[in-house]
């Protein structure tokens, strides 16, 4: 505007043949140019030189005293949980500087408490502390920096820019549901120490009933306080220990991605993997995981809290692309899951031609199959982006294919996108 103004008052000068207009531009332009000169307008960000043998006179505004550090009070956080952030900036010149600083933050994060911005004067060989909290509302890695940070001339013509790179890497988890049981559990258990109890008879620790002795019953499980009570010999059955493979597959493929960001199959599918693996695992159930979308990405079966950091990383990662068949993923894993382990698929059920021979082929081996299918049908619609037509013809052939595999013997749950998991595994074990 400055500029301009010189301009016009030059040109309207030399039209009107005004002297003063002239001189008066002229002298706004001298100005103008020497303020350019003096601040040495190079544009730091994006040539990354630095000053470094110019002092601070001699360069104007300088941007390379500036430092900084940042603080994260958590690594690691689940959805919707809170990251409380402070940044430490620095100018170790010995002039006073009035800066505009910008912490840049992944698109998703809200900003819950204080901000991310500050324009303020820092003096010579001061710091300052900005401190904010974020929300994380979805799963995934995600990255903080790096800090912007603008200063201007003397004179307010020029600004200098520059990126402080300075990046603190946060890991957020899908958030999980407290389940009191998944009515799951394999038909083959293995027993071994330390194993929990799966409410059968058999050889174990805890008592499960009393019943009449038969020929071949050891001594020392015969109940001699029932016999006194009921006048025939009684022995106690224990419950059985035991655990169970449980293999938990998700669906990652584009298709899963259909709907809002923070409503589509993916995002149910994750958040549901990740709570029916904390709830087997802390029975002490042996959980594996296959994620499969461009690629099938696959954790060994075992058991404790770190098979849990494990499955919670992979399933905070996955991402929806590619369209890899399920026909694929059961050829590739059949041979390494053990006889009648149970398995539980996490998938939209569209897209997918083999979805019917994959079922076949697990319940033709005998395995407990379950499938929890949140349908972006209803995210789509919700969202208003599918008309009640569409929806009434999708919704139809949607339903057929569901009946098709539970007339395979599968345990099918058409999950609705406000049901709780819990309600949705009940429902399709027929509880």
């Amino acid at each position: 505007m400055f500029g301009s103004l010189a301009i016009a008052l030059y040109m309207l000068g030399l039209t009107l043949r005004n002297q003063q207009l002239v001189t008066v531009a002229v002298v706004l332009l001298s100005f103008l140019t020497w303020a350019a000169l003096k601040a040495g307008h190079a544009d730091v960000a994006s040539s990354g030189r630095r000053l470094e043998e110019k002092t601070d006179e001699e360069a104007g505004v300088s941007l390379s005293n500036l430092s900084a550090m940042r603080k994260l009070s958590a690594a690691r956080v689940f959805e919707d949980g809170e990251v409380e952030i402070t940044l430490r900036v620095q100018n170790h010149s010995p002039l006073s500087k009035v800066l505009e600083v910008r912490d840049s933050l992944p698109e998703v994060m809200r900003i819950k408490k204080g901000a991310n911005y500050i324009l303020m004067e820092l003096g010579p060989r001061r710091e300052t502390m900005i401190e904010y909290t974020i929300e994380c509302p979805l799963r995934g890695f995600y990255t903080i920096g790096p800090v912007a940070v603008r200063i201007q001339d003397t004179f307010g013509f020029f600004h200098r820019e520059k990126e402080l790179h300075v990046y603190d890497d946060f890991l957020v988890f899908p958030k999980t549901e407290d389940l009191k049981d998944a009515f799951v559990k394999s038909k083959v258990p293995k027993i071994f120490t330390g194993a929990v109890n799966i409410r059968q008879p058999g050889p174990g620790s805890e008592f499960y009933n009393l019943r009449e002795y038969v020929p071949g019953d050891p001594m020392k499980s015969i109940n001699w306080a029932a016999y006194a009570r009921m006048g025939k010999v009684m022995v106690n059955e224990r419950e059985r220990d035991a655990v169970s493979d449980i293999i938990i597959i998700i669906d990652s493929r584009a298709v899963a991605e259909t709907g809002p960001v923070s409503r589509n199959s993916l995002v149910y599918g994750t958040r549901a993997a990740a709570s029916l693996a904390q709830f087997f695992l802390s029975r002490r159930d042996s959980v594996g995981l296959v994620v499969y979308g461009d690629e099938i990405v696959s954790v060994d079966r075992d058991t404790g809290k770190k098979q849990l950091y494990v499955l919670l990383t992979k399933l905070a990662g996955a991402m929806a692309r590619g369209n890899t068949p399920l026909q694929v993923v059961t050829n590739r894993i059949l041979p390494h899951i053990n006889k009648g382990s149970p398995i539980i698929v996490l998938s939209c059920l569209e897209d997918d031609s083999t979805i019917v021979n994959a079922i076949r082929d697990l319940r033709a081996r005998d395995f407990d199959v379950t499938i929890l299918t949140p349908s972006s049908l209803e995210f789509e619609f919700d969202a208003r982006r599918l008309d009640r037509t569409g929806y009434e013809v999708l919704k139809t052939e949607r339903d057929i294919l569901i009946s098709e595999l539970r007339g395979l013997g599968a345990f099918v749950m058409d999950w609705e996108p406000d049901m709780l998991l819990s309600t949705a595994l009940a429902g399709a074990r027929g509880f």
